[in-house]
């Protein structure tokens, strides 16, 4: 006679929604890596809006004139960020400055008192 026959269907309570989630835990876990993979194409094959749906780098129907619009607006919005960040850069070389000759005339100021 076997073990559970005694005890019920007690083993298989247990068994059965483990083996039920491990299951579905797996199926999820394999979703994900699909769609993962789903999203990574090369390079060659992404178009303008992103790598997921590969569309033509220029579909039919995109007038000349918008792609220099963007083109330039582009280069305008990278040079404007290339003068923010020297600007940026500037401010906190002043800030160092200012706070180092702080930082000098409080120690001549100790040094001459003493």
């Amino acid at each position: 006679m076997w073990w559970w026959s005694t005890y019920g269907p007690a083993p298989w309570m247990f068994f059965g929604p483990m083996m039920m989630f491990l299951f579905m835990l797996a199926c999820v876990v394999g979703m994900f890596f699909v769609m993962r993979m789903m999203g990574h194409r090369p390079a060659a094959e992404a178009g303008p809006i992103g790598p997921r749906f590969g569309f033509a780098s220029r579909p039919a129907g995109r007038p000349g004139a918008f792609e220099e619009y963007r083109d330039e607006t582009l280069r305008r919005l990278d040079q404007e960020q290339r003068e923010f960040q020297e600007f940026i850069a500037s401010l906190r070389k002043a800030k160092d400055k200012a706070e180092f000759e702080q930082f000098m005339a409080e120690r001549r100021g100790r040094s001459s008192q003493a």
